[in-house]
Formats: C-alpha cells, sequence, structure tokens
C-alpha cells in the first residue's frame, strides 16, 4: 500500500513539472494522427481502367529502287613509284649545297656540289695524251706517204741495178770489163735488193702501224671522256622534276663513292595505296579488266583532288588480308606530301534495283525495318556500299526483295525498334533519285 502511494506521488510529482506547452504539442500531435487515420479510412477507392497503347512518333521514307554507283570508303597513303636516293660516285670533299630539303627542283637541277679540282686536272692530262696520240696519228699517215712514195723509187732503183747487171755480165763475157767492175755492178744490185725488200715490209707494216695508233686515239678519246664523266659526276644532279626529301651531307664534308648524299621523289608521278576489300575486289577486278574507269576522291584536309583507280598490285602483303590498289591522282591536282595518310572515296560500278537510305535507317549492319499499318516490320537487308545524293548527303545502298517500289521503311533511331511495334509516322521524306550518280 506504501508502494503504490509512493508510485501516484512520483507520477503526479513528474505531471506537475511538464509545462503548458509541451501539453499544446502533445495535444496539437494526437489530433493530427486521427485526421490522418480518418481520411485514410473513409478515402473513395479509384476507378481501374486498361492502359491504352502508345505510338511511338517517327520519320519515315517511301523507297524508289534505281541504278545506283556505290562509293565505298577507303584509308590510303601517298606514294610514289619513282623516289631515289642519290650516291656520290667519286671521293671529294663538298663544295656546296644547291638545293634544301623541301625544295622542288627540275629534272638535271644540281643539289650538291663535289670539289672539281681533281676532276679538272684529270680532263687536262686526258686531253694532251690524246692531241698526243692524234699527233702520232697524223704523223705516222704523213710517213707512210713518203714510204710509198720511196717503195716506187727503189723499185725502179732495182730496175735499174738488174739492167746493168746484165750488161756488165754481156761485157764481162766479151772481156770488155775485169771481173773486179762485175763483182762491183753485183755488189751495189744486192744492196739495192736489200734496200727494196726493207722498204716493201715497211710499207706492208704501215697498216699494222696506223691500226695501232688509231687504236692509241680512241683509248685516249676514252679516257678523256671517262674524265669528263668524273667531272660531272662531281656534280650531283636530279634525275626528274620532284621534290627533295633529304640531304645528308655539308659543306666541306668528305664523301666516298656509295654514300648516300640526298633524297628525291617524283612529285608528278604520286599515287594513293589503299587496300581493296575482299568483298569488292571481285567487283573492281571485272571493272578495271572491262576499261571501266572508277573515279576516286580523295579528303586532304584543307581541300579535295580528284583522281581514278589506276591498278590493283599482283600480290597480298604480308599481313594483309585485301588486294592493295594504286589510285593515281589527275593532272592539275595539288601535289600532297609522301607518306602522307587521306581518307577517300572510289566509285564503283553501277547496281541495279538498289535502295539509298539514311545511315539511321540501317540497325547494325543489316536490319530494317518497314512501317505498315502503323506497325513496324523487321527485314534484312544486303549493304552494297555508300553514295552521296544529289544534295550531297552520305547514304547506304541497300537492297532486299522486300524494298519494293512505293515500300516505307523507318529512318528514325529508336532504341526499343521491335518488329510489332506501333509508331505515329511524323513525316515521310521522299525517295532520293538515282539521276546523275550512274557512272
Amino acid at each position: 500500500m506504501n508502494g503504490k502511494g509512493t508510485l501516484g506521488k512520483n507520477i503526479h510529482s513528474r505531471l506537475r513539472r511538464v509545462t503548458p506547452k509541451t501539453w499544446v504539442l502533445i495535444a496539437v500531435g494526437a489530433g493530427t494522427a486521427l485526421v490522418g487515420t480518418g481520411l485514410v479510412a473513409f478515402a473513395p477507392e479509384p476507378s481501374r481502367r486498361p492502359a491504352a497503347e502508345t505510338a511511338v512518333p517517327v520519320a519515315s521514307m517511301v523507297v524508289k529502287p534505281g541504278s545506283w554507283a556505290p562509293e565505298i570508303g577507303l584509308f590510303g597513303r601517298v606514294e610514289t613509284p619513282r623516289a631515289a636516293t642519290l650516291a656520290a660516285q667519286v671521293s671529294a670533299t663538298v663544295a656546296s649545297l644547291e638545293a634544301q630539303e623541301g625544295d622542288r627542283v627540275a629534272a638535271s637541277d644540281v643539289l650538291v656540289q663535289l670539289d672539281e679540282t681533281d676532276a679538272r686536272l684529270l680532263l687536262r692530262r686526258r686531253q694532251a695524251e690524246l692531241a698526243q696520240a692524234r699527233a702520232d696519228l697524223a704523223a705516222l699517215e704523213l710517213g707512210g706517204s713518203d714510204d710509198r712514195q720511196v717503195l716506187r723509187h727503189q723499185e725502179e732503183l732495182h730496175e735499174l741495178a738488174l739492167n746493168k747487171v746484165a750488161r756488165h755480165r754481156q761485157l764481162r763475157e766479151q772481156g770488155s770489163i775485169s771481173q773486179e767492175t762485175l763483182n762491183a755492178v753485183l755488189q751495189e744490185s744486192h744492196a739495192q735488193a736489200i734496200a727494196l725488200s726493207r722498204q716493201r715490209n715497211q710499207v706492208q707494216s704501215l697498216e699494222h702501224r696506223l691500226a695501232r695508233a688509231g687504236a692509241n686515239v680512241d683509248r685516249a678519246e676514252a679516257a678523256r671522256e671517262e674524265a669528263r664523266v668524273e667531272l660531272e659526276r662531281t656534280r650531283i644532279r636530279a634525275p626528274f622534276p620532284g621534290r627533295v626529301t633529304r640531304i645528308t651531307v655539308a659543306p666541306g664534308e668528305l664523301v666516298s663513292p656509295g654514300l648516300a648524299v640526298a633524297e628525291i621523289y617524283d612529285d608528278g608521278a604520286l599515287e594513293v595505296r589503299v587496300q581493296i576489300p575482299n568483298a569488292h575486289l571481285p567487283a573492281i577486278a571485272s571493272a578495271l579488266t572491262a576499261g571501266i574507269e572508277l573515279a576516286a576522291s580523295i579528303d586532304f584536309g584543307s581541300y579535295r583532288a580528284k583522281g581514278k583507280l589506276d591498278r590493283l598490285v599482283g600480290a597480298v602483303a604480308k599481313g594483309q588480308s585485301g588486294v592493295d590498289g594504286l589510285v593515281r591522282l589527275h593532272r592539275g591536282a595539288s601535289l600532297p606530301e609522301l607518306g602522307r595518310a587521306v581518307n577517300l572515296r572510289v566509285t564503283l560500278p553501277a547496281i541495279s534495283n538498289a535502295v539509298a537510305v539514311p545511315v539511321q535507317a540501317v540497325y547494325g549492319q543489316r536490319r530494317m525495318f518497314l512501317v505498315a499499318d502503323d506497325l513496324l516490320a523487321g527485314i534484312d537487308v544486303e549493304r552494297l556500299g555508300e553514295v552521296t545524293d544529289a544534295n550531297g548527303q552520305l547514304r547506304l545502298l541497300v537492297r532486299a526483295d522486300s524494298l519494293s517500289d512505293g515500300a516505307r521503311v523507318l529512318t528514325s533511331q529508336l532504341s526499343n525498334a521491335v518488329s510489332g511495334l506501333r509508331v505515329s509516322v511524323d513525316s515521310a521524306q521522299p525517295a532520293p533519285s538515282s539521276e546523275g550518280k550512274e557512272p
């Protein structure tokens, strides 16, 4: 009993310490709870209606199959079949540099001038040797004329000596002269015969001596030409018109035969090497074999140049799966730098029954959607390439049996595009015309 009284007193004491402001807050909280409970308990239940299917607004176009010349985008690099590394052919010091890296030069322009002193001295010596050989030949020809004249005189003298011997023999037989006189005449006759024989040998050997002297002249002329070539080799010239890409020597540097001194390429024979995808290789090969020109447009960044696919290489490079093609620039095109990487587009032979659609109309690689009765129907298409329409817009070329004249296709990109999706066509783009795009 005492315990209960004590507890009551404690509660009463604590209640007396609660302020009037606290009692007000407690009363407001209790009232708010009662009101909320009543609203939830007596709220009306909403009516349940089936959700209506929402149509997605999309853009579409009506297709019109036609003949198109597809384009393929390729990546290439500028190169040339005419590039040369020029080397020294004589041992000399570099006198001067007549061209710098990046200069455009004409054929036969001097790029590097070597010291000419030794070459000029050699040329003078060879010219002197040639002059001596020619003089020897002229003297021999003149002496040969004299030898023939002497031979004729010797023959006449020999004839006279023979006649004299015959007369003296008769006189000796008659006893009119002594034997000593006859012996003297015979001795004179033999001496004349010996002189005649020697002169004949001299004349007969003249042709051989003339041939030898002529050979000496030819040898001297060849030596002189070699000296002229050596002198010309001190001037390292451009073998063709083009651009200098490198000079590897400096004035005063000693060069030896075989040392590279300059590099140059013919900027008038530039080509773009591209790798042809295997999918387009048969069509391109057939067109080139038939003589059909495949136009190309090369993008050099600040400008575009025109050209044509000239030929295919005869082998597949190691590490590649396709065959390389070479695009030749048209005359008058601005000349790019050698080795520059470029993007280009090559126009292929025309394809019939093809449809040009916007890029966003194709999902993935080969999926499109037809629009019929405001519903989507997915189809698979064959991608034939790309094309630029009359308005300069890039479009994809596709082909499928379902893409007949007048068919409507989806041209919007939808993340939830599936067959059976209900759509609302906002606009219908006209079908692009293939007029003017045929090669």
